[in-house]
């Protein structure tokens, strides 16, 4: 992607991988050679090439930047042995290249094994921050397998735009994409177990929307360059918070809102903790040049243990993580983001979701402002005089879904007319529902003692009726 977006701004560009055959390589090679190409990306693994070696040995190269740079660091939370191949590649070169490292998710003690390993000599760092103020951090806890896949399908629905979901399992990813295709949610899935071409694929279709989310593995999203992803979300804890942010950050980078969900089971840690032994079982019979194995093993429990803390917090979620990053702003910040569920006392409520393929009504207890764009969008539209049932149309969404859309702009002082739509007949009968059940909490009970015509949108337009006429503003 990278490479493309670079060729399309007139910047000779090009990438070297297994993907191309020996005869694409050849030309690449060439054009190297001559000077045709200025920007060349590849991978670590590259530099064992003895042909890459060769040719490169006799170029000028001006500079040499390293992404994902927490790769190289053996404290990373992705370390991956061929990265330490970078600082030989280097001493091979006729002339020492100006060498820049670049990492989003690295923590004070990764960034000076960084400098070390790539024998940076008094480099200038750079920390713009780890806040990206656009992106809403939401965590919904102790979930089973299965309610977190409806939990993830039912907010799929909610918002507007594509997305990723990120599962621990490549069994799961083809799960959740199951499930959605059969409640009508257009979805594929990605995993390093499928072949090279069907990954590209994907993945091309996916930049070019040709299906709402993709589900995946940790595989996913390396080189992705999609702007407008609003939402990512996790049927599953990560094992680390570089990890998590790194996958998370994946949404709004065109800096509009955007939604970081984790979605978590209490099975979660166990898996990892599986992982972590099997781990370190691996390092001690390989006899690797890593670290001693218990002091690996110690890091990864120690991150794992920070996750587990992130998932149960009851204070600011932004906060924990620029504290864990070392972010500079730290001192200055208020304890308060305005951007995460606990700090907007957000309410999860147990949805009523599609089981076995069959669709039902499903809802989202959302806080002022989530959704707001998809709201707004709703809002122009009625303003313009458009029914409700038109603006589904021409939105592509469901009638309910627009009357809920137009009912939350309603109680945060939109101009919705609700008594078009709700009679007095049905007002009162919704009210005495209410007092009857001494609580609207909960739609279902109350639906339940209605007559069978009423539906929870005309629910919802009553109670949010009663709440905007008592100058109560909460949620539904």
């Amino acid at each position: 992607d990278q490479v493309d977006a670079l060729n399309a701004r007139g910047i000779a560009a090009t990438y070297i991988n297994s993907s191309l055959d020996q005869y694409e390589i050849a030309e690449r090679f060439d054009d190297i050679k001559n000077g045709k190409t200025k920007i060349v990306y590849i991978a670590p693994e590259r530099f064992g090439n003895r042909e890459f070696q060769a040719l490169f040995s006799n170029l000028d190269v001006y500079l040499l930047a390293v992404d994902e740079a927490h790769c190289v660091s053996q404290w990373g939370h992705d370390f991956r042995p061929d990265y330490l191949a970078v600082k030989q590649y280097i001493a091979m070169l006729p002339k020492r290249p100006i060498v820049a490292a670049f990492t989003a998710t690295a923590t004070p003690e990764v960034k000076d094994d960084i400098i070390e390993r790539l024998a940076l000599s008094e480099p200038a760092v750079f920390v713009r921050g780890f806040d990206r103020p656009n992106l809403k951090f939401f965590v919904r806890a102790n979930l089973k397998k299965k309610e977190r896949i409806e939990e993830a399908l039912r907010i799929v629905k909610s918002i507007e735009g594509s997305g990723i979901i990120y599962a621990i399992t490549r069994k799961e990813t083809e799960e959740v994409v199951r499930f959605f295709k059969e409640n009508g949610i257009k979805a594929a899935a990605y995993h390093a177990g499928m072949t090279g071409d069907k990954r590209s694929k994907i993945q091309n279709d996916f930049m070019e929307n040709k299906f709402k989310v993709i589900v995946a593995t940790i595989a996913f999203g390396m080189g992705v360059d999609k702007a407008d992803i609003r939402y990512v979300i996790h049927v599953g804890m990560p094992s680390s918070p570089e990890g998590y942010y790194q996958e998370a950050g994946r949404a709004g980078r065109d800096g509009e809102n955007a939604y970081c969900i984790l979605l978590h089971s209490k099975s979660d840690a166990s898996l990892h903790h599986f992982f972590i032994m099997t781990g370190k079982s691996e390092m001690s019979q390989q006899g690797k040049n890593w670290a001693d194995a218990k002091v690996v093993t110690d890091i990864k429990y120690a991150r794992l243990d920070k996750m587990k803390q992130y998932v149960n917090l009851d204070s600011c979620r932004r906060l924990l993580l620029l504290e864990y990053f070392g972010d500079p702003t730290v001192k200055n910040h208020s304890g308060n983001c305005k951007g995460c569920d606990v700090c907007l006392n957000y309410k999860w409520e147990k949805s009523e979701v599609a089981v076995d393929g069959i669709k039902k009504k499903t809802r989202i207890k959302k806080s002022p402002g989530f959704l707001g764009g998809t709201i707004l969008e709703t809002a122009n539209l009625y303003k313009q005089k458009y029914s409700p049932e038109k603006i589904a149309k021409i939105r592509c969404l469901g009638v309910s879904t627009i009357f809920n859309h137009l009912t939350e702009w309603y109680i945060n002082g939109g101009e919705f007319v609700i008594d078009d739509f709700l009679n007095k007949n049905e007002e009162d009968k919704i009210l005495q529902a209410i007092e009857e059940i001494g609580s609207f909490e909960k739609l279902s009970p109350l639906k339940n003692i209605l007559p069978p015509e009423i539906s929870y949108e005309k629910i919802r337009m009553a109670i949010a009726k009663m709440l905007r006429e008592k100058h109560i503003i909460q949620n539904i």
